[in-house]
């Protein structure tokens, strides 16, 4: 075995009941070296969810009890964990709604095992990555009401914690880091995401505009400030 694939012992949480799909996933994970735990129902997922710390989560939009869109909004009531949408569902808006309730990236059917597991790779460096490269000295950054606890990985507003999927987490925590200046959508995306931005403005819109909301920032800017057609601003 490479030492590549004794170093991923990442804990991935599959969910769509289509078993084909499921075991094709399940095959193409497994060889990449990491755990995967299967549901075919909203139900049994929330219960596998209870029992184990999964580090990713791939979400089927469609499935026989509840919608997928709606686990996710009850998983990002717990947790923080890259969530991976896969849908046969591919217009903008189906989209938009899956990123704005927390997801961290849409993988439309059908698609190449190959590109999932890149995907899959890719978010989770982006959260080890995020982790390591915190600031050393100090276990928590703070501006007024507003506190990241990097130790914790969360965020508190008044003392109460706020629950962020990694990517807002991520995006505020770079903004939090670069304040007072303007940050535009390309260099938020290529730092967040670990990739060119190709011009990519709305998926950094989509999830700063979901920040903002959990936040109760959209209509103060006391936090983030918009910069009309360029990107946006950290206030301290």
């Amino acid at each position: 075995m490479s030492k590549h694939r004794l170093m991923k012992t990442h804990s991935i949480l599959v969910v769509d009941d289509d078993p084909d799909i499921v075991e094709i996933i399940s095959l193409y994970l497994t060889n990449a070296g990491y755990q995967v735990s299967t549901a075919s129902t909203s139900t049994e997922a929330l219960k596998k969810i209870q029992e184990t710390d999964f580090d990713l989560i791939i979400l089927d939009v469609i499935l026989p009890d509840f919608d997928g869109t709606d686990l996710c909004e009850q998983i990002r009531l717990s947790l923080s964990c890259p969530v991976l949408f896969i849908s046969c569902m591919d217009d903008e808006q189906h989209i938009l709604h899956a990123l704005r309730i927390g997801g961290d990236d849409y993988i439309r059917k059908p698609f190449y095992p190959n590109e999932l597991v890149a995907r899959v790779e890719t978010n989770l460096r982006r959260t080890a990555s995020e982790r390591k490269n915190a600031p050393a000295h100090s276990d928590e950054l703070s501006v007024r009401d507003l506190v990241i606890d990097l130790k914790k990985y969360v965020v508190y507003k008044n003392y109460r914690e706020i629950i962020l999927p990694p990517i807002e987490f991520e995006i505020l925590l770079y903004m939090f880091q670069r304040p007072n200046r303007v940050l535009p959508y390309e260099e938020i995306y290529e730092h967040v995401w670990h990739n060119e931005s190709l011009g990519d403005t709305r998926t950094v819109m989509v999830h700063v505009s979901n920040l903002r909301k959990k936040l109760e920032d959209r209509a103060t800017d006391k936090y983030i400030k918009t910069i009309k057609k360029r990107g946006y601003m950290f206030l301290t």
